[in-house]
Protein backbone atom coordinates (compact mmCIF):
# COMPACT_ATOMS: atom_id res chain seq x y z
CA UNK A 1 0.00 0.00 0.00
CA UNK A 2 2.86 2.36 0.61
CA UNK A 3 4.47 1.75 -2.57
CA UNK A 4 0.90 2.62 -4.25
CA UNK A 5 0.35 5.14 -2.61
CA UNK A 6 3.77 7.31 -2.33
CA UNK A 7 5.03 6.35 -6.12
CA UNK A 8 4.52 8.07 -9.42
CA UNK A 9 2.05 6.10 -11.83
CA UNK A 10 5.09 5.86 -14.09
CA UNK A 11 6.96 3.91 -11.28
CA UNK A 12 4.04 1.50 -10.78
CA UNK A 13 3.05 0.68 -14.52
CA UNK A 14 5.50 -2.38 -14.79
CA UNK A 15 4.98 -3.56 -11.62
CA UNK A 16 1.41 -3.99 -12.05
CA UNK A 17 0.97 -4.79 -15.50
CA UNK A 18 4.27 -6.64 -16.33
CA UNK A 19 5.55 -8.36 -13.15
CA UNK A 20 2.19 -8.55 -11.68
CA UNK A 21 3.36 -7.98 -8.33
CA UNK A 22 -0.65 -7.61 -7.47
CA UNK A 23 -1.12 -11.51 -8.61
CA UNK A 24 -4.09 -9.70 -10.95
CA UNK A 25 -4.94 -11.80 -13.92
CA UNK A 26 -4.23 -9.53 -16.80
CA UNK A 27 -7.51 -10.78 -18.30
CA UNK A 28 -9.03 -7.94 -15.60
CA UNK A 29 -7.32 -5.33 -17.06
CA UNK A 30 -9.47 -2.65 -18.09
CA UNK A 31 -7.93 -0.95 -20.95
CA UNK A 32 -8.93 0.13 -24.70
CA UNK A 33 -9.59 -3.33 -26.36
CA UNK A 34 -13.05 -3.90 -24.36
CA UNK A 35 -13.74 0.04 -25.03
CA UNK A 36 -12.64 1.25 -21.63
CA UNK A 37 -9.93 3.34 -20.07
CA UNK A 38 -7.57 1.56 -18.16
CA UNK A 39 -7.75 2.46 -14.57
CA UNK A 40 -3.82 3.16 -14.68
CA UNK A 41 -4.10 6.42 -16.44
CA UNK A 42 -3.17 9.36 -14.84
CA UNK A 43 -5.76 11.77 -14.01
CA UNK A 44 -3.50 14.72 -14.94
CA UNK A 45 -2.03 14.71 -18.10
CA UNK A 46 -0.81 16.59 -21.27
CA UNK A 47 -2.83 16.37 -24.14
CA UNK A 48 -0.01 17.60 -26.55
CA UNK A 49 2.14 14.56 -25.27
CA UNK A 50 -0.23 11.77 -26.20
CA UNK A 51 0.52 9.99 -29.18
CA UNK A 52 -1.16 6.67 -30.67
CA UNK A 53 2.07 4.75 -30.12
CA UNK A 54 2.18 5.61 -26.12
CA UNK A 55 1.86 2.37 -24.51
CA UNK A 56 1.07 4.37 -21.45
CA UNK A 57 -2.37 5.61 -22.36
CA UNK A 58 -4.08 3.00 -23.38
CA UNK A 59 -6.83 5.09 -25.42
CA UNK A 60 -7.10 5.62 -28.72
CA UNK A 61 -7.22 9.57 -29.97
CA UNK A 62 -9.67 8.77 -32.32
CA UNK A 63 -11.74 7.39 -29.79
CA UNK A 64 -13.96 10.60 -29.10
CA UNK A 65 -16.52 9.20 -26.59
CA UNK A 66 -13.83 7.61 -24.65
CA UNK A 67 -12.12 11.04 -24.50
CA UNK A 68 -15.10 13.10 -23.56
CA UNK A 69 -15.78 10.00 -20.58
CA UNK A 70 -12.03 10.49 -19.62
CA UNK A 71 -12.83 14.36 -19.32
CA UNK A 72 -16.04 14.46 -17.53
CA UNK A 73 -14.94 11.47 -15.31
CA UNK A 74 -11.22 13.04 -14.55
CA UNK A 75 -11.31 16.94 -15.35
CA UNK A 76 -11.89 19.40 -17.38
CA UNK A 77 -9.19 20.89 -20.49
CA UNK A 78 -7.92 24.18 -20.27
CA UNK A 79 -5.21 25.50 -22.51
CA UNK A 80 -4.59 21.80 -23.93
CA UNK A 81 -4.10 21.06 -20.49
CA UNK A 82 -6.19 18.10 -18.81
CA UNK A 83 -6.57 19.52 -15.50
CA UNK A 84 -7.16 17.55 -12.11
CA UNK A 85 -10.13 19.27 -10.56
CA UNK A 86 -9.62 20.05 -6.85
CA UNK A 87 -11.45 18.53 -4.93
CA UNK A 88 -12.01 21.24 -1.50
CA UNK A 89 -12.63 20.01 1.81
CA UNK A 90 -13.62 23.09 4.19
CA UNK A 91 -13.23 22.93 8.33
CA UNK A 92 -14.96 24.66 10.71
CA UNK A 93 -12.97 27.59 12.61
CA UNK A 94 -13.20 25.61 16.31
CA UNK A 95 -12.55 27.00 19.43
CA UNK A 96 -12.96 24.88 23.12
CA UNK A 97 -15.43 26.65 25.17
CA UNK A 98 -14.47 23.96 28.41
CA UNK A 99 -15.73 20.53 29.12
CA UNK A 100 -19.45 19.42 30.28
CA UNK A 101 -19.83 18.87 34.06
CA UNK A 102 -21.33 15.72 33.01
CA UNK A 103 -19.40 13.31 31.84
CA UNK A 104 -16.29 15.51 30.72
CA UNK A 105 -16.84 15.38 27.08
CA UNK A 106 -15.57 18.86 25.34
CA UNK A 107 -17.23 21.88 24.40
CA UNK A 108 -16.66 23.71 21.31
CA UNK A 109 -17.92 26.43 19.34
CA UNK A 110 -17.79 26.65 15.76
CA UNK A 111 -18.21 30.29 14.81
CA UNK A 112 -17.98 29.87 11.06
CA UNK A 113 -20.47 27.06 10.82
CA UNK A 114 -24.15 28.27 10.02
CA UNK A 115 -25.97 25.58 10.99
CA UNK A 116 -24.84 25.47 14.49
CA UNK A 117 -23.99 29.06 15.35
CA UNK A 118 -26.73 31.30 13.04
CA UNK A 119 -24.27 34.40 14.47
CA UNK A 120 -21.42 35.12 16.36
CA UNK A 121 -22.68 37.73 18.92
CA UNK A 122 -22.08 36.69 22.01
CA UNK A 123 -22.97 37.73 25.60
CA UNK A 124 -20.49 36.83 28.38
CA UNK A 125 -21.78 37.75 32.15
CA UNK A 126 -20.49 37.21 35.28
CA UNK A 127 -19.56 39.24 38.78
CA UNK A 128 -16.10 40.20 39.17
CA UNK A 129 -14.00 37.23 40.38
CA UNK A 130 -16.08 34.60 38.72
CA UNK A 131 -13.54 33.60 35.50
CA UNK A 132 -15.32 35.84 32.72
CA UNK A 133 -12.22 37.45 31.57
CA UNK A 134 -10.02 34.93 31.53
CA UNK A 135 -13.01 32.60 29.67
CA UNK A 136 -12.72 35.54 27.20
CA UNK A 137 -9.50 35.92 26.99
CA UNK A 138 -9.03 32.09 25.91
CA UNK A 139 -11.78 32.90 23.61
CA UNK A 140 -10.06 35.51 21.63
CA UNK A 141 -7.01 33.55 22.07
CA UNK A 142 -8.08 30.97 20.19
CA UNK A 143 -9.39 32.90 17.65
CA UNK A 144 -6.46 34.26 16.67
CA UNK A 145 -4.71 30.73 16.98
CA UNK A 146 -6.85 29.09 14.29
CA UNK A 147 -7.75 32.11 12.19
CA UNK A 148 -6.24 29.43 9.28
CA UNK A 149 -9.62 27.76 9.69
CA UNK A 150 -12.01 30.47 8.48
CA UNK A 151 -13.13 30.29 5.01
CA UNK A 152 -10.90 31.43 2.28
CA UNK A 153 -8.12 31.79 5.01
CA UNK A 154 -9.13 35.30 6.03
CA UNK A 155 -7.39 36.78 8.43
CA UNK A 156 -9.90 38.01 11.67
CA UNK A 157 -9.71 41.40 13.07
CA UNK A 158 -10.19 41.43 16.71
CA UNK A 159 -11.12 45.22 17.84
CA UNK A 160 -11.53 45.02 21.56
CA UNK A 161 -12.49 48.43 23.81
CA UNK A 162 -10.40 48.15 27.58
CA UNK A 163 -11.96 49.77 30.45
CA UNK A 164 -10.25 48.25 33.16
CA UNK A 165 -6.77 47.41 31.35
CA UNK A 166 -7.36 43.61 31.31
CA UNK A 167 -5.83 43.12 27.48
CA UNK A 168 -3.00 45.22 27.62
CA UNK A 169 -1.13 42.86 29.93
CA UNK A 170 2.23 41.00 28.75
CA UNK A 171 1.10 37.69 28.81
CA UNK A 172 -2.22 38.36 26.58
CA UNK A 173 -0.09 40.67 24.38
CA UNK A 174 1.92 37.99 24.29
CA UNK A 175 0.07 35.48 23.13
CA UNK A 176 -2.15 37.06 20.37
CA UNK A 177 0.43 39.50 19.17
CA UNK A 178 -2.14 42.64 20.18
CA UNK A 179 -1.38 46.04 19.25
CA UNK A 180 -1.70 48.79 22.06
CA UNK A 181 -3.57 51.96 21.55
CA UNK A 182 -3.72 54.39 24.19
CA UNK A 183 -6.52 57.12 23.81
CA UNK A 184 -3.58 59.37 22.03
CA UNK A 185 -3.41 60.09 18.71
CA UNK A 186 -5.80 57.48 17.48
CA UNK A 187 -4.89 56.93 13.84
CA UNK A 188 -8.27 57.33 12.00
CA UNK A 189 -10.40 60.32 11.38
CA UNK A 190 -14.18 60.44 12.33
CA UNK A 191 -14.54 62.79 9.85
CA UNK A 192 -12.91 60.45 7.20
CA UNK A 193 -15.76 59.63 3.96
CA UNK A 194 -16.00 55.98 2.72
CA UNK A 195 -19.12 55.16 0.20
CA UNK A 196 -20.71 56.91 -2.31
CA UNK A 197 -24.17 57.84 -0.66
CA UNK A 198 -25.50 61.20 -2.17
CA UNK A 199 -24.55 64.01 0.38
CA UNK A 200 -22.13 61.19 2.60
CA UNK A 201 -20.13 64.73 3.93
CA UNK A 202 -23.62 65.71 5.75
CA UNK A 203 -24.45 62.00 7.15
CA UNK A 204 -21.59 61.92 8.67
CA UNK A 205 -22.01 65.33 10.28
CA UNK A 206 -25.29 63.83 11.63
CA UNK A 207 -23.97 61.08 12.77
CA UNK A 208 -21.31 62.88 14.69
CA UNK A 209 -23.75 65.04 16.58
CA UNK A 210 -26.44 62.50 17.42
CA UNK A 211 -23.57 60.52 19.05
CA UNK A 212 -21.77 63.76 20.71
CA UNK A 213 -25.65 64.54 21.54
CA UNK A 214 -26.08 61.61 23.35
CA UNK A 215 -23.30 61.13 25.42
CA UNK A 216 -22.91 64.86 26.24
CA UNK A 217 -26.81 65.22 26.62
CA UNK A 218 -26.37 68.80 23.97
CA UNK A 219 -29.75 70.54 23.37
CA UNK A 220 -31.05 71.27 20.02
CA UNK A 221 -29.20 74.34 19.42
CA UNK A 222 -25.99 72.70 20.18
CA UNK A 223 -26.51 69.68 18.32
CA UNK A 224 -26.96 72.44 15.42
CA UNK A 225 -24.23 74.17 16.39
CA UNK A 226 -22.10 71.05 16.39
CA UNK A 227 -22.98 70.24 13.03
CA UNK A 228 -22.80 73.24 11.02
CA UNK A 229 -19.24 73.52 12.33
CA UNK A 230 -18.81 70.04 10.63
CA UNK A 231 -20.11 70.99 7.45
CA UNK A 232 -17.77 74.38 7.73
CA UNK A 233 -14.79 72.37 8.42
CA UNK A 234 -15.39 69.84 5.46
CA UNK A 235 -15.93 73.02 3.40
CA UNK A 236 -12.86 74.79 4.17
CA UNK A 237 -11.05 71.60 3.05
CA UNK A 238 -12.71 71.96 -0.15
CA UNK A 239 -14.83 69.36 0.36
CA UNK A 240 -18.43 69.72 -1.54
CA UNK A 241 -21.48 67.66 -0.18
CA UNK A 242 -23.16 67.54 -3.14
CA UNK A 243 -19.74 67.12 -5.40
CA UNK A 244 -18.52 63.03 -4.98
CA UNK A 245 -15.02 64.27 -7.27
CA UNK A 246 -14.20 66.31 -3.88
CA UNK A 247 -14.72 63.73 -1.46
CA UNK A 248 -11.09 62.11 -1.94
CA UNK A 249 -9.19 64.68 -0.88
CA UNK A 250 -7.99 65.30 2.95
CA UNK A 251 -10.93 65.84 5.17
CA UNK A 252 -11.24 67.49 8.24
CA UNK A 253 -10.04 66.38 12.10
CA UNK A 254 -11.16 67.21 15.00
CA UNK A 255 -8.79 69.80 15.42
CA UNK A 256 -9.77 71.94 12.70
CA UNK A 257 -13.24 71.64 13.57
CA UNK A 258 -12.10 73.15 17.19
CA UNK A 259 -10.13 75.82 15.69
CA UNK A 260 -13.81 76.83 13.57
CA UNK A 261 -15.25 76.76 17.36
CA UNK A 262 -12.53 79.13 18.88
CA UNK A 263 -13.13 81.78 16.14
CA UNK A 264 -16.92 82.19 17.35
CA UNK A 265 -17.71 85.69 18.45
CA UNK A 266 -19.11 84.11 21.56
CA UNK A 267 -17.79 81.30 22.73
CA UNK A 268 -20.22 79.60 25.28
CA UNK A 269 -19.00 77.13 28.17
CA UNK A 270 -21.93 74.84 27.63
CA UNK A 271 -21.54 71.06 27.11
CA UNK A 272 -20.71 71.02 23.57
CA UNK A 273 -17.53 73.33 24.95
CA UNK A 274 -17.03 70.13 27.25
CA UNK A 275 -17.42 67.56 24.71
CA UNK A 276 -15.08 69.09 22.12
CA UNK A 277 -12.58 70.61 24.88
CA UNK A 278 -12.01 66.63 26.33
CA UNK A 279 -11.56 65.53 22.98
CA UNK A 280 -8.99 67.98 21.65
CA UNK A 281 -7.42 68.96 24.88
CA UNK A 282 -6.38 65.07 25.56
CA UNK A 283 -5.50 64.65 22.22
CA UNK A 284 -7.56 61.77 21.38
CA UNK A 285 -7.62 61.25 17.68
CA UNK A 286 -4.59 62.27 15.72
CA UNK A 287 -4.39 65.91 14.34
CA UNK A 288 -2.73 65.37 10.96
CA UNK A 289 -5.07 63.49 8.57
CA UNK A 290 -2.08 62.45 6.73
CA UNK A 291 -1.05 60.59 9.34
CA UNK A 292 -4.85 58.39 9.55
CA UNK A 293 -5.95 55.40 7.96
CA UNK A 294 -8.68 53.08 7.65
CA UNK A 295 -10.53 51.97 11.04
CA UNK A 296 -10.60 48.51 9.26
CA UNK A 297 -7.15 48.48 7.94
CA UNK A 298 -6.11 49.43 11.03
CA UNK A 299 -8.24 46.16 13.58
CA UNK A 300 -6.00 43.61 11.51
CA UNK A 301 -4.82 41.20 14.41
CA UNK A 302 -5.57 42.10 17.78
CA UNK A 303 -6.39 45.46 18.12
CA UNK A 304 -7.12 47.17 21.82
CA UNK A 305 -8.18 50.69 22.45
CA UNK A 306 -7.08 51.13 26.03
CA UNK A 307 -9.70 52.99 27.77
CA UNK A 308 -8.86 53.13 31.66
CA UNK A 309 -7.96 55.91 33.66
CA UNK A 310 -10.65 58.10 31.63
CA UNK A 311 -13.80 59.82 33.12
CA UNK A 312 -16.76 57.74 32.00
CA UNK A 313 -18.27 60.29 29.31
CA UNK A 314 -15.04 60.11 27.46
CA UNK A 315 -14.43 56.69 27.33
CA UNK A 316 -18.01 56.19 25.87
CA UNK A 317 -17.73 59.19 23.16
CA UNK A 318 -14.38 57.16 21.90
CA UNK A 319 -16.26 53.60 21.60
CA UNK A 320 -19.43 55.44 20.28
CA UNK A 321 -17.65 57.61 18.09
CA UNK A 322 -15.40 54.41 16.96
CA UNK A 323 -18.43 52.18 16.43
CA UNK A 324 -19.77 54.84 14.43
CA UNK A 325 -16.36 54.57 11.89
CA UNK A 326 -16.85 50.79 12.12
CA UNK A 327 -20.64 50.80 10.98
CA UNK A 328 -19.97 53.25 7.84
CA UNK A 329 -16.55 51.08 7.02
CA UNK A 330 -18.22 47.63 7.43
CA UNK A 331 -20.83 48.69 4.64
CA UNK A 332 -18.34 49.34 2.15
CA UNK A 333 -16.43 45.90 2.42
CA UNK A 334 -19.62 43.88 0.97
CA UNK A 335 -20.70 40.45 2.17
CA UNK A 336 -18.95 37.90 3.61
CA UNK A 337 -18.04 34.54 1.86
CA UNK A 338 -20.48 31.73 2.27
CA UNK A 339 -19.90 28.19 0.92
CA UNK A 340 -22.45 25.74 2.49
CA UNK A 341 -23.02 26.11 5.67
CA UNK A 342 -19.74 28.20 6.18
CA UNK A 343 -19.52 31.58 6.96
CA UNK A 344 -16.22 33.70 6.77
CA UNK A 345 -15.63 35.79 9.86
CA UNK A 346 -14.10 38.68 9.32
CA UNK A 347 -13.67 41.26 12.25
CA UNK A 348 -14.82 40.28 15.94
CA UNK A 349 -15.39 43.62 18.69
CA UNK A 350 -15.39 42.95 22.12
CA UNK A 351 -16.99 45.21 24.39
CA UNK A 352 -15.42 44.57 27.84
CA UNK A 353 -17.49 45.78 31.15
CA UNK A 354 -20.22 47.24 28.51
CA UNK A 355 -22.75 48.03 31.01
CA UNK A 356 -22.33 51.65 31.26
CA UNK A 357 -22.07 52.19 27.42
CA UNK A 358 -24.96 49.73 26.79
CA UNK A 359 -26.81 52.27 29.36
CA UNK A 360 -26.49 55.58 26.83
CA UNK A 361 -28.05 53.95 23.73
CA UNK A 362 -26.25 54.32 21.09
CA UNK A 363 -27.12 53.84 18.04
CA UNK A 364 -24.23 52.07 16.02
CA UNK A 365 -23.93 49.51 18.78
CA UNK A 366 -27.63 48.07 18.27
CA UNK A 367 -26.75 48.24 13.96
CA UNK A 368 -23.73 46.06 14.36
CA UNK A 369 -25.12 43.02 16.35
CA UNK A 370 -28.70 43.48 14.10
CA UNK A 371 -26.32 43.79 10.37
CA UNK A 372 -23.11 42.25 11.29
CA UNK A 373 -23.33 39.13 9.83
CA UNK A 374 -24.05 39.54 6.71
CA UNK A 375 -20.43 41.29 6.66
CA UNK A 376 -19.15 38.38 8.79
CA UNK A 377 -19.07 40.63 11.78
CA UNK A 378 -19.81 39.42 15.40
CA UNK A 379 -19.69 41.40 19.09
CA UNK A 380 -19.01 40.22 22.56
CA UNK A 381 -20.57 41.96 25.16
CA UNK A 382 -18.87 41.14 28.38
CA UNK A 383 -20.53 42.58 31.47
CA UNK A 384 -21.12 41.70 35.06
CA UNK A 385 -25.17 41.56 34.92
CA UNK A 386 -27.98 40.52 33.13
CA UNK A 387 -29.96 43.09 33.34
CA UNK A 388 -27.52 45.63 31.61
CA UNK A 389 -28.38 43.87 27.99
CA UNK A 390 -31.85 45.53 28.60
CA UNK A 391 -32.53 49.50 28.56
CA UNK A 392 -35.26 51.79 28.34
CA UNK A 393 -34.73 52.11 24.50
CA UNK A 394 -32.99 48.64 23.81
CA UNK A 395 -33.21 44.78 24.29
CA UNK A 396 -29.31 44.04 22.75
CA UNK A 397 -29.88 40.10 24.51
CA UNK A 398 -31.96 39.86 21.25
CA UNK A 399 -29.84 40.13 18.52
CA UNK A 400 -27.67 37.53 20.85
CA UNK A 401 -27.64 34.22 20.40
CA UNK A 402 -24.86 32.66 22.34
CA UNK A 403 -24.50 33.06 26.24
CA UNK A 404 -21.74 32.40 28.38
CA UNK A 405 -23.29 32.99 31.92
CA UNK A 406 -20.95 32.86 35.15
CA UNK A 407 -22.28 33.51 38.68
CA UNK A 408 -24.16 36.73 39.02
CA UNK A 409 -25.80 38.46 42.08
CA UNK A 410 -28.93 40.21 40.23
CA UNK A 411 -30.72 38.16 38.15
CA UNK A 412 -35.06 38.77 36.92
CA UNK A 413 -36.82 36.17 36.11
CA UNK A 414 -37.70 37.90 32.53
CA UNK A 415 -34.13 37.67 32.21
CA UNK A 416 -33.83 34.01 32.63
CA UNK A 417 -37.14 33.35 30.76
CA UNK A 418 -35.90 35.56 27.31
CA UNK A 419 -31.93 33.99 27.47
CA UNK A 420 -33.15 30.18 28.65
CA UNK A 421 -36.17 30.36 26.79
CA UNK A 422 -38.10 28.43 30.03
CA UNK A 423 -41.61 27.59 30.25
CA UNK A 424 -42.53 28.50 33.99
CA UNK A 425 -41.59 30.08 36.93
CA UNK A 426 -40.00 26.16 38.10
CA UNK A 427 -38.06 26.18 35.18
CA UNK A 428 -36.58 30.03 36.02
CA UNK A 429 -36.20 29.34 39.58
CA UNK A 430 -34.03 26.25 38.59
CA UNK A 431 -31.48 28.21 36.64
CA UNK A 432 -31.90 30.98 39.10
CA UNK A 433 -30.37 29.01 41.43
CA UNK A 434 -28.12 27.04 39.35
CA UNK A 435 -26.62 30.59 38.23
CA UNK A 436 -26.19 31.88 42.34
CA UNK A 437 -24.32 29.10 43.30
CA UNK A 438 -21.71 28.28 39.92
CA UNK A 439 -18.06 28.25 41.17
CA UNK A 440 -15.38 30.02 39.78
CA UNK A 441 -14.51 29.20 36.51
CA UNK A 442 -17.48 27.30 35.80
CA UNK A 443 -20.39 28.48 33.81
CA UNK A 444 -23.73 27.88 31.89
CA UNK A 445 -23.73 27.67 27.93
CA UNK A 446 -26.54 28.10 25.98
CA UNK A 447 -25.93 27.85 22.13
CA UNK A 448 -28.72 29.18 18.88
CA UNK A 449 -30.79 26.36 19.65
CA UNK A 450 -30.86 27.21 23.77
CA UNK A 451 -29.52 24.18 24.76
CA UNK A 452 -27.96 24.52 28.49
CA UNK A 453 -24.85 22.88 29.30
CA UNK A 454 -22.89 23.62 32.60
CA UNK A 455 -19.43 23.89 31.85
CA UNK A 456 -15.73 23.89 33.45
CA UNK A 457 -14.42 27.15 31.58
CA UNK A 458 -11.54 26.75 29.70
CA UNK A 459 -9.41 29.66 31.14
CA UNK A 460 -6.72 31.89 29.43
CA UNK A 461 -4.15 30.67 32.33
CA UNK A 462 -4.65 26.99 31.55
CA UNK A 463 -5.05 27.32 28.10
CA UNK A 464 -1.49 29.02 27.85
CA UNK A 465 -0.41 25.94 30.46
CA UNK A 466 -1.92 23.39 28.04
CA UNK A 467 0.23 24.62 25.37
CA UNK A 468 3.32 25.07 27.04
CA UNK A 469 3.11 21.77 28.16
Amino acid sequence: LDKLVNHSRKELYPLIVEQNILNVPPKYFLNSKNNQVEVLLPVCINVENISEDDESVSLKMDDEGEYKKLIEENGHIENNQLVEDEIKVVEPLTIKFGSATLGNQSIFWEPTNTEKVFNTNTGIIGTMGTGKTQFTKSLITQLIENQDKNLGNEPLGILIFDYKADYIKEDFVSATNAKIFDLYNLPFNPFALFGDKPMLPLHTANLFRTTLSKAYNLGNKQQNKIRTLVMDAYEKVGIDVSNKATWNKLPPTLQDIWDLFQEQDKIEQDSLYAALDDLVSFQIFERDSQKTESLYDLVNGVTVINLSGYDTMVQNLVVAITLDVFYSQMHQQGSSIFEGKFRQISKMILVDEADNFMSQNFGSLKKILKEGREFGVGTILSTQELTHFKTSDNDYSAYILTWIIHRVSAIKNQDIKAIFNTSGKQDEEYFMTQIRELEKHYSLYIDGEKKVQMMRDLAFWELRLNEIN
